[in-house]
């Protein structure tokens, strides 16, 4: 899980150090021939150092970037299968004549998220691009020292895209994503005429709790659904409250079980 958390997609293939150490003789002291390889101008890549830790809404860089500035880096970034689209699926408010909208729903754009094609291109530029100075200054230890501080936050997301592929291996269903609207997110979201479920990613030190659960249901009664399976996934497995629950449709995973994509 960490070596393809960081390297997936970087065409490096042969790890025999720990992590960090890989990390710092793989990619800190070949930095400037990954960023060749990238080609990119300063714009889109300050664009991609923003679209790296954000919430990845479309249109969550136009705060730093200039609307039409930030619209043809984006195009040009998907152009090149840098960046690709998680197409939305909440449904837009469609008003009778006349009907007036809430104030706070009047400016409300529903938006796709924007995805990096690979975790290494997104490790580049959420932890590599930023540090650039230091690193080419050798200062291997002090961006490694940032990594290490926030390598699990990283990390999170890298893990729900995992469990998003667990899932269609395991059910043998295509483009499990996430949900997400005004209201409420969704971590695993499935749904088609016979088949539904969602689910929620914890990538933390702890176990999860019932409580984890209880949000989920309440999600789905919000988004009145009926789920055939409810899903949760942990790092470091679930409280002794679940040896108690008997739900059959709930399913339970670690890191152990992702043997099966080995």
């Amino acid at each position: 899980m960490n070596f393809y958390s960081v390297f997936d997609g970087s065409e490096i293939k042969n790890f025999s150090a720990p992590l960090f150490e890989s990390i710092e003789n793989l990619l800190l002291k070949n930095y400037l021939e990954f960023k060749n390889k990238l080609n990119l101008d300063s714009l889109s890549s300050y664009a991609l150092t923003l679209l790296a830790k954000n919430n990845r809404k479309r249109y969550s860089i136009h705060r730093k970037i200039h609307h039409f500035k930030a619209l043809s880096i984006i195009h040009k970034l998907l152009d090149l299968e840098i960046l690709k689209i998680e197409k939305s699926k909440e449904v837009k408010i469609i008003r009778s004549k006349g009907q007036k909208l809430k104030k706070e729903l009047r400016s409300y754009v529903i938006q796709d998220k924007i995805i990096f094609k690979d975790h290494f291109t997104r490790f580049f530029f959420y932890f590599l691009k930023p540090n650039e100075n230091l690193i080419l200054e050798g200062k291997f230890n002090e961006v490694l020292d940032k990594i290490k501080e926030n390598f699990e936050l990283y990390q999170s997301f890298c893990f729900e895209q995992l469990c998003r592929e667990f899932l269609e291996k395991r059910f043998n269903i295509n483009s499990v994503q996430s949900y997400w609207d005004k209201k409420l997110e969704l971590d695993l979201y499935y749904k088609d005429e016979n088949f539904c479920l969602i689910g929620e990613v914890k990538f933390k030190n702890k176990k999860i709790c019932k409580n984890i659960l209880n949000q989920l249901q309440n999600k789905a009664k919000s988004l009145k659904l009926i789920p055939n399976y409810y899903v949760l996934f942990s790092k470091n497995g679930f409280s002794k409250e679940f040896d108690k629950i008997q739900e059959r449709n709930l399913l339970l995973f670690d890191l152990n079980d992702f043997k099966i994509l080995l």
